[in-house]
């Protein structure tokens, strides 16, 4: 029997399932570290960031149904070969540090149930090993938790929220005080943290050629799947400010389980939402192994990187390898920001993407409104959302781009030297 097409909510579903995740389990605690109370109004920033740069995916992906790829393709097909490389490795680079960040999630949780603190990073290790050596089964685990992953990471956050209110006692005004204790550019630094929370919510514009009535419907999905998950965002942020002040959450990778331990509240329900977030995080990390190999295949089927680089699972050695050595790089907080680089760099792309096949006069059945503010204003949070990432982020990023713009060259001049030598012996 021949599936329908996805309705105004069942593709408000698909977005929450791609938004909510392990983000909130792992950067609550550090964007509020970084912010202070003022991280309510981070997660309200991102979230404004994420609807522009949504609303402009979903005309790309409008523009070109049958594409696959997602933003690196969009950017490979409008900006050409170069930067489309480039988008495609800063995603790769993303999903490597963003996997080992969401992996020390998975350990701090897992020790936070009497488990000693030090096991933290041989955790992660051992985890990220076994997923990488399970990997093809990993491909079905993955899509068969993702069914249920939504309902029950927003039961975990439901429980988080009421059992923290319940048991935190009355309303402590001095939690929510000052609001910008590190000024605006606190803020602004959390609101870069923050998008690691909305990771996810681009997948939506691709279902456009799958929704009834898509070019009318998949903008409402995106713009209710956002909403929806920045309600949800504020309320356990809310919640954790309610049960404790700001400057005890730090940088610690279990933020919830950490509040909740606060609060006082029952075991049974510190392990349950100690349980959910294990299930999520434990997944994420598996979807962003899954995802830096299939882009790195991808990348070596179009041949912006050698071919060779598909063949007998050199892409999973290299996500793995690279995946284990971001460990290095610290905790979940400096993690999170130097992962952003590469997704905020992506996303400058997607509103520049939109204008040039505007002008080429490429359309779809949707077009972004308020043409071209829309498209300006989504570069203008980005590239500030981006100034905020912290030293260690732009510099890593800086690098990778460096050293990606070298080995384009030197891979396209190597294509041009096989090239000539093929029509030689042609010729011959």
């Amino acid at each position: 029997m021949r599936r329908g097409k996805l309705t105004l909510w069942e593709a408000t579903a698909v977005g929450l399932g791609n938004i909510i995740g392990a983000g909130i389990f792992v950067m609550a605690g550090s964007a509020i570290n970084l912010a202070g109370p003022g991280a309510l109004l981070a997660f309200i920033i991102t979230a404004l960031l994420a609807m522009s740069v949504g609303l402009n995916s979903a005309e790309m992906a409008s523009a070109f149904p049958s594409v696959e790829g997602g933003v690196y393709s969009f950017a490979r097909l409008t900006l050409g070969d170069s930067v489309g490389f480039l988008v495609g490795l800063l995603r790769v680079v993303s999903y490597i540090i963003g996997g080992a960040a969401v992996a020390l999630g998975f350990s701090g949780y897992l020790t936070s149930l009497d488990a000693p603190r030090y096991l933290i990073y041989p955790t992660s290790i051992t985890l990220i090993v076994a997923l990488s050596i399970l990997y093809k089964a990993g491909l079905k685990i993955a899509s068969e938790f993702e069914k249920y992953l939504t309902s029950i990471n927003i039961a975990g956050l439901t429980i988080f929220i009421v059992a923290g209110l319940i048991y935190s006692g009355p309303l402590k005004t001095s939690h929510f005080k000052p609001l910008l204790p590190h000024g605006l550019f606190g803020l602004i630094e959390s609101s870069s943290l923050a998008f690691f929370a909305y990771s996810g919510f681009n997948t939506i514009a691709t279902l456009t050629p799958s929704v009834k009535e898509g070019e009318r419907n998949v903008p409402k999905a995106i713009m209710l799947s956002l909403a929806i998950t920045t309600v949800i965002y504020i309320l356990v942020v809310f919640t954790m400010l309610y049960i404790a002040p700001w400057q005890l959450y730090g940088t610690r990778p279990d933020p919830l389980s950490f509040a909740l331990e606060e609060a006082r509240a029952p075991m049974a329900i510190r392990l349950t939402v100690s349980s959910v977030a294990l299930l999520s995080t434990f997944t994420v990390t598996l979807s962003m192994i899954i995802a830096g190999v299939r882009t790195m295949e991808q990348m070596a089927y179009d041949n912006v990187i050698p071919r060779s680089v598909a063949r007998d699972n050199r892409s999973l050695l290299i996500v793995t390898i690279a995946m284990l050595i971001s460990l290095a790089l610290g905790n979940v907080e400096t993690l999170g920001l130097v992962a952003n680089f590469g997704v905020v760099f992506s996303y400058i792309t997607t509103p520049i993407a939109v204008i040039v096949i505007r002008r080429r006069g490429i359309t779809g059945s949707f077009k972004t409104p308020m043409y071209p503010i829309l498209q300006i204003l989504a570069i203008i949070l980005s590239l500030l959302v981006t100034s905020a990432l912290g030293y260690k982020s732009l510099e890593i990023g800086a690098m990778t781009l460096i050293v990606g713009i070298l080995a384009y060259e030197l891979h396209e001049e190597f294509n041009l030297i096989e090239k000539r030598h093929h029509n030689s012996v042609a010729k011959d």
